[in-house]
């Protein structure tokens, strides 16, 4: 990506890092379920967090504790409908990197279809650490 294509991305704070906004996705998290109740739809969606949790270790689920206990008090209340993807990079280095690269952090939650992703992004990483949640990436050559 040129340098004049960067200055165009959406940008975050993220505690006191600035990153770039570099997808944005929103899937319906009940594509594909025929029939069901909320409890098994909170499962199937954990089931679905922990495959893309283990693919991407620097995913970062927002309210991934408390989706874990409504699953467990078998809450009988469906999940809001959207499911949104960010991925968001930032020129920071980790001390000591000496290797070209950026860092990089995807941040995954539920909302629902009322509810503006861009504006809840913003809200949800701006208290995060960047330094401890984003992963180093090596420009390929």
């Amino acid at each position: 990506m040129t340098k004049a294509r960067m200055h165009e991305l959406r940008g975050y704070e993220v505690g006191p890092v600035r990153a770039g906004l570099r997808a944005l996705t929103v899937e319906d998290d009940r594509e594909g379920m025929l029939e069901g109740t909320p409890y098994l739809h909170r499962r199937m969606s954990l089931l679905r967090i922990g495959t893309a949790m283990a693919a991407d270790p620097h995913l970062y689920v927002h309210d991934l504790d408390v989706l874990r206990a409504d699953a467990e008090s078998r809450l009988d209340e469906w999940l809001p409908r959207e499911r949104v993807r960010a991925r968001l990079t930032s020129g920071w280095l980790p001390g000591g990197c000496t290797e070209p690269g950026h860092t990089e952090l995807s941040v995954m939650w539920f909302q629902t279809a009322a509810e503006d992703p861009f504006a809840r992004l913003a809200a949800i990483v701006r208290p995060l650490d960047w330094a401890s949640l984003a992963g180093f990436v090596p420009f390929e050559d």
